[in-house]
C-alpha cells in the first residue's frame, strides 16, 4: 500500500513538474509570436531580445520541437537585423548557423515539419550564400524544393523557398520556381497592401528575365494599398528596363523583415 502511495504520488509530482514546463514553455512561444511580429513591423531591435529568451527556453526545455524551431527563427531575424546594420561577415555567418542548427534539433524532434524542413534549407542556402559556398547553397535550394514536393500547398513552404531563392541572380535561380511559388502565395493573401507588394515582386521576376510585356501587367495590378509598391510601378512604368538597384530595394523587405506587408498604417 505504501508503495503505491509512494508511486502516485511521485506520478503527481512528476506529472505536475511536466504541466508547469509546457505552460512555461507555451508563454515564451506566444512571447516570440509577439517579438517576432514587432521586428516583422520593422522594429529590428527586437531580435536581440527574441533570442535571448529563446536561448534561456531551450537551456531548459532542450526536447521542444516547437521552441527549436521559433530559436531558428529568432536567429534568422536576428542575421537580418546584422544584415541591415552591415555587420561583420563572420558575425551574419555565425548567426545563420545557429539558426540552421537549431532547425535541424528541431527536425531531430520532429522530423515531418515541413516547414522546419524548408526552414533548415533556408538558412543552409544564406549561411552558404555569405560564405560563397556553391555547393551548400546547392543543398539549402534543394532541401527547400524537397520541403515544397513534400507540402505543395503549405503557404509558409512556399513563402519561405520564393523569398529566398529570389536572392539568388536569375542565372543561379529557378525563375519558374520563384513564379510559382509567388503566384500561389498571391493566391491565398488577404489582398490589399500584401497583394500589391507580391504583383511588384512578380513584375520584377519578369522584368529580370527580359518579359517586360508580362512585367507590365504585374504592375499594372498594384492598386495603390501599398504607397511604397504604387510609387515603385510608377517609376518603372514606361522603362525598358527595371535598374537592379529598384529591385534590390523591394527585396529587400522580403524574408524575416516583410515590413512591407506587417508594418500598421502606411509603408510611404
Amino acid at each position: 500500500m505504501r508503495k503505491s502511495v509512494l508511486f502516485l504520488s511521485t506520478l503527481c509530482i512528476v506529472t505536475a513538474a511536466a504541466l508547469a514546463a509546457s505552460s512555461r514553455d507555451a508563454e515564451v512561444l506566444l512571447q516570440a509570436q509577439r517579438l517576432q511580429l514587432e521586428y516583422r513591423q520593422g522594429n529590428l531591435a527586437a531580435a536581440k531580445p527574441l533570442v535571448k529568451a529563446l536561448e534561456a527556453a531551450v537551456a531548459d526545455s532542450g526536447d521542444n520541437a516547437d521552441l527549436w524551431e521559433a530559436m531558428g527563427h529568432a536567429y534568422m531575424s536576428l542575421q537580418g537585423s546584422l544584415l541591415a546594420a552591415q555587420s561583420d561577415m563572420p558575425s551574419m555567418i555565425a548567426t545563420a548557423e545557429r539558426a540552421r542548427d537549431a532547425y535541424a534539433r528541431s527536425l531531430a524532434l520532429d522530423g515531418n515539419n515541413h516547414l522546419v524542413r524548408a526552414s533548415h534549407g533556408m538558412s543552409q542556402m544564406v549561411s552558404s550564400l555569405l560564405k560563397g559556398d556553391g555547393p551548400g547553397i546547392l543543398t539549402g535550394v534543394e532541401e527547400m524544393n524537397a520541403a515544397v514536393r513534400q507540402a505543395p500547398r503549405s503557404v509558409g513552404v512556399r513563402l519561405t523557398r520564393g523569398f529566398t531563392i529570389i536572392h539568388l541572380p536569375p542565372a543561379m535561380r529557378d525563375t519558374k520556381a520563384v513564379i510559382e511559388d509567388l503566384e500561389f502565395i498571391m493566391n491565398t493573401a488577404p489582398g490589399g497592401r500584401p497583394e500589391d507588394v507580391l504583383h511588384l515582386l512578380l513584375g520584377d521576376v519578369y522584368a529580370e528575365v527580359g518579359n517586360l510585356e508580362t512585367a507590365r501587367l504585374e504592375y499594372g495590378q498594384v492598386t495603390g494599398a501599398s504607397a511604397f509598391a504604387a510609387e515603385q510601378v510608377k517609376q518603372r512604368m514606361g522603362q525598358d528596363a527595371v535598374p537592379a538597384a529598384a529591385i534590390a530595394l523591394v527585396r529587400a523587405g522580403t524574408g524575416t523583415g516583410c515590413v512591407m506587408c506587417h508594418a500598421p498604417g502606411t509603408d510611404n
